[in-house]
């Protein structure tokens, strides 16, 4: 197929790559559907009745700022497809709000330091004076935090130009196009969801203030609710929850919620140099109102 590509006049890139680099990502999440249950320490999942927290323990606005430096190799197994791994390390930040029976929101920052691996999918596809690139991926994110890796899917469609040069195999390109991003993330736990949010010494001073003067019935829950209105079993399960969030739940309290991303698509403009049938660099820059995301690449192509 190559030979036959090579006859009608298209010119393929040498057949295998070597690339090397850096992407950074700022986007917002949504962490939502906050259950928690009270149970034996080795109850098994399924015997665990979830009760839902809305109005108890709400999340507000919330993003992550990423660092990614990574290494991949790809091939072109068929003219117009090629498949590729890549591996690399995250570093960054993330910034979580969160308001406790009422109380102002809190904010928490927790440092994230990992590492990711995945698989790739290339297809290009020539339709005249431009080139319909369509990809699809899937990387796998652990961290000391994680209890299983977080997979992320992503795809994307970009319209490419290429722009001669009067020197051979070098040439400019430049595109525009949408990807899309899905974040697969539940979240669970026995105990410790302070330290999973980085829930902060002050905070908790904060908090046990809001409690106390809540309790007191000085002031209601999020529903309008005065601690005097609530039965036992409401008290109980608020006491559950404020002792979750401080850090001092007992081991029989169980807690899950999901965290995504508040937007999946964006838009994406790149640029691509090729010095020769060997060397290219590429940055593209994607964004959608909080969505933003840089990369930079560098990429060594060669044959067998």
């Amino acid at each position: 197929m190559g030979k036959k590509a090579y006859e009608r006049g298209y010119e393929l890139p040498l057949p295998f790559g070597l690339n090397v680099g850096t992407i950074f990502n700022r986007q917002g999440l949504v962490l939502d559907d906050f259950e928690m249950a009270i149970a034996d320490p080795n109850s098994p999942e399924a015997d665990l009745t979830y009760r839902d927290l809305s109005g108890i323990l709400d999340f507000g606005p919330s993003e992550g700022r990423i660092n990614t430096l990574n290494i991949r190799g790809d091939a072109f197994i068929l003219p117009f497809l090629a498949v590729g791994g890549y591996y690399g390390r995250v570093w960054g930040e993330q910034s979580i709000s969160f308001s406790v029976v009422g109380s102002d929101y809190f904010k928490s920052t927790t440092d994230i330091k990992g590492q990711y691996y995945g698989l790739s999918l290339l297809g290009l596809i020539p339709l005249g004076p431009v080139v319909l690139s369509a990809d699809y991926s899937w990387s796998w994110t652990t961290n000391k935090n994680l209890d299983k890796p977080v997979l992320v899917k992503v795809s994307g469609l970009r319209l490419i130009r290429r722009i001669l040069t009067n020197k051979e195999n070098r040439y400019f390109a430049v595109w525009a196009g949408v990807q899309f991003q899905n974040l697969d993330n539940r979240s669970s736990g026995n105990i410790r969801l302070d330290e999973a949010l980085g829930i902060s010494e002050e905070d908790k001073m904060r908090l046990e203030d809001h409690w106390e003067m809540y309790t007191n019935n000085e002031v209601p829950n999020g529903r309008g609710e005065y601690w005097s209105d609530l039965t036992l079993a409401q008290r109980l399960a608020q006491q559950a929850a404020y002792d979750l969030v401080k850090g001092v739940a007992d081991d029989n309290v169980f807690y899950k919620f999901n965290k995504r991303l508040e937007y999946d698509y964006s838009m994406l403009l790149g640029l691509n140099y090729q010095h020769n049938a060997k060397w290219q660099f590429r940055s593209e820059y994607g964004f959608l109102k909080t969505k933003q995301q840089l990369m930079i690449m560098a990429t060594y192509r060669f044959g067998l």
